[in-house]
């Protein structure tokens, strides 16, 4: 099967997912978080990627970002994942790929869809049950977006800044919304399908209206919108 094109629309925003070669473990320990985290913070920067949100998992990673135009996403992938790669391998001794050759990625609508990729991401540790709460899991943006430690990489999304009338209002809001996610439930494990789905085909998480002006700008018919099963 070929693979699908990209995703890529300057101004909008897209979740991406980069696995581990057969789930294989990324990161082994602290100090590879940290380098990866260095390197993620160089290359957004270089390529003009604003960074919304993310996590570090310990065989993937998360992240919402909005390139500034065309290609840059794919090129900041490419330079942090192949960067790391030769970090990880001379660290470790081996050779070969660590990573599935593709990322994954879906465009993400302007409005709730966003903040639910925000919760998505962030809750991500939870649900995995890695820990009781995001604010526990140190490799995410959750106490930068809902706790307001400084950062000095990510910018809120236009969704997130939509959230109250101030940044503390904002993350305030942003905090209930977690609390109040219950990330076991069966609504929410098909929301997680139905996002999981569109990021492997290549669609547009948002609505109808949404869906339709993506598939119109991109040329071609961007499947699996959110009201479907």
């Amino acid at each position: 099967m070929p693979n699908r094109k990209r995703n890529d629309v300057p101004g909008i925003a897209l979740h991406i997912t980069q696995r581990g070669n057969n789930r294989q473990r990324i990161f082994k320990d602290e100090n590879d978080c940290q380098r990866f985290a260095g390197m993620l913070i160089r290359f957004a920067k270089k390529y003009e990627v604003a960074v919304h949100a993310w996590v570090f998992m310990p065989n993937h990673i998360h992240l919402l970002v909005t390139p500034n135009s065309r290609h840059k996403v794919g090129r900041m992938m490419m330079c942090l994942t192949g960067c790391y790669t030769r970090y990880y391998n001379a660290k470790y001794h081996r050779t070969g790929t660590l990573y599935e050759k593709r990322f994954f990625s879906s465009l993400v609508g302007d409005d709730e869809y966003a903040i639910t990729v925000y919760r998505y991401i962030e809750l991500n540790p939870v649900k995995a049950r890695l820990t009781r709460h995001p604010r526990s899991w140190h490799w995410s943006s959750y106490r930068h977006n809902a706790e307001g430690l400084f950062s000095k990489f990510l910018q809120p999304h236009k969704a997130f800044l939509q959230l109250g009338r101030n940044p503390i209002e904002c993350r305030q809001n942003y905090r209930k919304l977690i609390n109040t996610t219950k990330v076991h439930s069966r609504e929410y494990r098909k929301l997680l399908n139905r996002i999981r789905a569109t990021q492997l085909a290549q669609g547009a998480f948002g609505s109808d209206d949404f869906v339709e002006a993506m598939s119109a700008r991109l040329g071609r018919k961007l499947k699996l919108k959110l009201d479907e099963d």
